[in-house]
Formats: structure tokens, C-alpha cells, sequence
């Protein structure tokens, strides 16, 4: 987990959806340059927090806490250098996971902006 140096403030999800959108083919391009696969990326706002959450996988072997250690890093780089965001973020890398089945075309997405909830099913 990484708090980036700026002043904490409360991003507008629609901010958060465009700076998604704005740091994405960078960061897709970091991840594949490690040997895994960017399946999400997601800007969300919990507990008046901004968290940048990557879902990474790997087609060979499942996800281990160092490989996302090793993302994190390199992550944290790159957008420390590129000073791409902002406002302050917590970054998470999490593995989609060995038991999900891994299908972007299936994700379905419901935002209710008022509230700041994204439901998946």
C-alpha cells in the first residue's frame, strides 16, 4: 500500500473515472513489461480515502503476495516519476484470484455515483 505525498482530499467519481481511463495504457504497459496481465483497474473512494486498486494475473501460475509486491513497486514508480495523479491515492494490487473465473466480457457494472458504490456481478 502506498499514500502518495499530497494533501489528502475527496476526488469526485467522475474524476476518479477519468483518471482511470488517462493512466491505464501506462500502467497495462508496466505490469506486461513484469510478465503479468492488468485485468482491472479501478479508482474507488472508501472511508474518505481515494484507493487505485490493479487486479493483475498471470497465465502460468497463480498470483503470489510477491508478485504484487513486485508490481507495487514498480507501479509506484512509475506513476511517482510521471506525477500522473493529482490527489492523493492508496495503491493496492490484488490477484483476480485461482478459484474466479477470469472473463472481462462477463463483468457487468453498476455505478451509483450519489453514494460512491460500485456493485460487479
Amino acid at each position: 500500500m502506498k499514500q502518495n505525498k499530497r494533501n489528502r482530499k475527496i476526488v469526485d467519481i467522475a474524476v476518479l473515472k477519468k483518471q482511470e481511463a488517462l493512466i491505464h495504457p501506462v500502467l497495462e504497459k508496466v505490469v506486461k513489461a513484469l510478465g503479468f496481465n492488468l485485468f482491472e483497474i479501478l479508482f474507488v473512494r472508501e472511508n474518505q480515502e481515494n484507493y487505485l486498486r490493479l487486479t493483475i494475473m498471470h497465465e502460468d501460475h497463480p498470483v503470489s503476495t510477491n508478485d504484487c509486491e513486485i508490481v507495487s513497486k514498480s507501479v509506484s514508480k512509475e506513476l511517482d516519476s510521471t506525477d500522473m495523479i493529482p490527489f492523493s491515492y492508496i495503491l493496492e494490487i490484488q490477484s483476480k484470484g485461482i478459484d474466479e473465473v477470469i472473463s472481462p466480457s462477463l463483468k457487468h457494472e453498476f455505478i451509483l455515483e450519489k453514494v460512491g458504490l460500485t456493485v460487479r456481478s
